[in-house]
């Protein structure tokens, strides 16, 4: 599966690439009419009149833009929402009011809060499957460079794929309004390679 920020970012670029090609058809157009059919002296303004076929054109045209960018937007969503059956790793993250709790496989339990944001570890390059809950109210599980958010609910689990890329590290946050240690609720997400990886469970009491 390819990571999520490169679907994110493909579609988005077919996003701001189609609005500028719009914007300079329609701006050019506008500009084109203000030059060409201003009134002059001895000339009056051009009229409104009837011009069906090209209207039907244009709006013909927006209406193929428009399924086109409807249709793309659902299948990246429907590859990014897709799970792995054979993940290299499965996390448990809990959220609550402002902190993380991240469990790992072998029973290893890492947890932040506001005044210590915690920092998590993942293999770099490696599907992780995370299944995301919430202890209280409902928070954002966001990390800005992946161009992924997922939702926390209380009483219902979440399951989703990420895969950070290289090796290196990851800011993340709760994107959804939680109380007053909102804006401090982060954490960070450290992609390391296999060898580092399983140092740094050992370095925690946990089986590499």
């Amino acid at each position: 599966m390819a990571a999520a920020r490169v679907e994110v970012q493909d579609l988005f670029d077919a996003y701001l690439w189609i609005g500028v090609g719009v914007a300079a058809i329609v701006y050019g157009a506008v500009a084109f009419a203000l030059l060409r059919y201003r009134r002059k002296p001895g000339r009056e303004p051009s009229r409104k009149s009837e011009a069906m076929r090209t209207e039907l054109t244009y709006a013909g045209v927006l209406v193929l833009i428009i399924a086109g960018l409807v249709t793309a937007t659902f299948t990246v969503e429907d590859r990014v929402d897709a799970v792995s059956g054979d993940p290299a790793l499965r996390v448990d993250v809990t959220a609550f009011q402002w902190g993380w709790t991240w469990r790992y496989p072998d029973g290893l339990t890492v947890t932040g809060n506001s005044e210590n944001p915690p920092t998590f570890a993942v293999p770099a390059d490696r599907t992780i499957q995370f299944t995301l809950t919430s202890r209280d109210v409902i928070h954002a599980f966001w990390v800005p460079e992946q161009r992924f958010k997922r939702d926390a609910f209380p009483d219902r689990t979440t399951t989703f794929d990420l895969d950070f890329g290289d090796t290196g590290m990851n800011g993340g946050v709760c994107a959804e309004f939680c109380g007053l240690r909102h804006a401090q609720m982060s954490f960070n997400v450290l992609a390391l390679s296999e060898p580092d990886f399983r140092s740094w469970l050992a370095d925690r009491g946990a089986r590499p």
